[in-house]
């Protein structure tokens, strides 16, 4: 590779902050190769100067700045979207007002969210006039769309920049970034604050005999847990005697499995899989004494809660990637590429013990 190339491929896995977070980015230059990555950067930075966008764009913000749109256009996951999405907070405390432009599951997940002003999901609603500033996922012709339409002589900034990596510290990065821009300081405890998954709804009321949560289900079959009914069996004999069962559609043959294996044990099990949206997804798992669960969006859910949580991990993805820097919970990884490699008894018992 010609060194101006190898430059490139390396800006695409370098952080756009002066210390960066826990990523895989040495394995994600390894997958992709530098040709690949640099060829990217080439085209984006093509892209950046087509569009005009480039003269827009500021390194620091301006300290009579107030009003900020902010765009999610890249990462539609729920977990993606709650983690890039934290330091909100950040904001919020210098008295920037902030509405959310982001995919309508975005949306739903923060409209009355109190740390946005307005939630939409479609672009039209956008008025530019209202705001001094937009912040967008990075600087990719994806991420700038809305904004190249909407508002293109706005100033902006990109929160991951030229920055390709997936797997790393997404709240961490985005707290970081925004505080760079800022020109603020943060100390540990503010950091671990603002980069910690948040939602900020009406707390849903405390409930006096509280229901050990087990999300089921899962969108990649490596990261779906094959193992609940035999945890939940060890949970029974064990003196758990009420659950809730929460999950999309994907999780209804799990949920059978489960109700199935403890069907005349005397277990009272509320079945809520497919049967809540996000929000009430949230108050469940806000009033649970504690939550099981595999990586995935309803984890992420789980960690805007209060509730102590078991998470679940397969090898190819690092606990530190995901979870709060004051994680005060569990977490068990598998040695594969299959959260279901953990054995279920290894679960229960860590179950129990965080119950205890």
């Amino acid at each position: 590779m010609p060194a101006a190339l190898t430059a490139l491929a390396r800006r695409a896995v370098s952080q756009p902050i002066g210390r960066p977070v826990p990523a895989d980015d040495a394995a994600f230059l390894a997958r992709k190769g530098e040709a690949r990555l640099a060829f990217r950067i080439v085209r984006r930075r093509l892209e950046i100067a087509a569009s005009g966008q480039a003269r827009y764009e500021r390194e620091r913000m301006d300290a009579g700045w107030r009003r900020a749109l902010w765009i999610h256009a890249e990462a539609p996951q729920i977990g993606d979207a709650l983690m890039d999405l934290a330091p909100r907070s950040l904001l919020a405390e210098r008295g920037i007002a902030i509405d959310l432009l982001a995919p309508p599951a975005t949306a739903a997940l923060f409209t009355s969210d109190r740390g946005f002003g307005r939630v939409f999901a479609e672009e039209a609603q956008i008025e530019p006039s209202r705001y001094d500033f937009v912040i967008a996922d990075s600087r990719s012709w994806k991420a700038l769309a809305s904004k190249r339409r909407r508002s293109p002589a706005l100033p902006w900034v990109g929160v991951k920049g030229d920055y390709l990596g997936y797997d790393y510290h997404r709240g961490l990065l985005a707290t970081r970034r925004l505080a760079e821009w800022l020109d603020v300081r943060l100390d540990d405890a503010a950091e671990c604050m603002h980069s910690r998954q948040k939602l900020w709804l009406a707390p849903p009321p405390a409930v006096d005999a509280p229901r050990l949560a087990l999300a089921l289900g899962g969108v990649r079959q490596e990261r779906r847990y094959a193992h609940w009914p035999e945890v939940a069996a060890r949970l029974q004999a064990g003196g758990v005697r009420r659950f809730a069962l929460l999950g999309s559609a994907n999780g209804a043959e799990a949920r059978d499995a489960v109700l199935h294996r403890l069907e005349g044990s005397g277990a009272d099990i509320l079945d809520l899989v497919a049967r809540t949206d996000l929000h009430g997804a949230w108050r469940a798992l806000a009033q649970a004494s504690l939550v099981a669960c595999a990586d995935g969006g309803l984890m992420h859910l789980a960690l805007a809660t209060p509730t102590p949580l078991l998470a679940l991990f397969d090898s190819s993805i690092d606990p530190l990637w995901r979870l709060p820097l004051d994680f005060a919970g569990t977490a068990l990884r598998a040695d594969v590429r299959d959260v279901s490699a953990i054995a279920p008894e290894r679960v229960a018992a860590a179950i129990l013990s965080a119950l205890r």
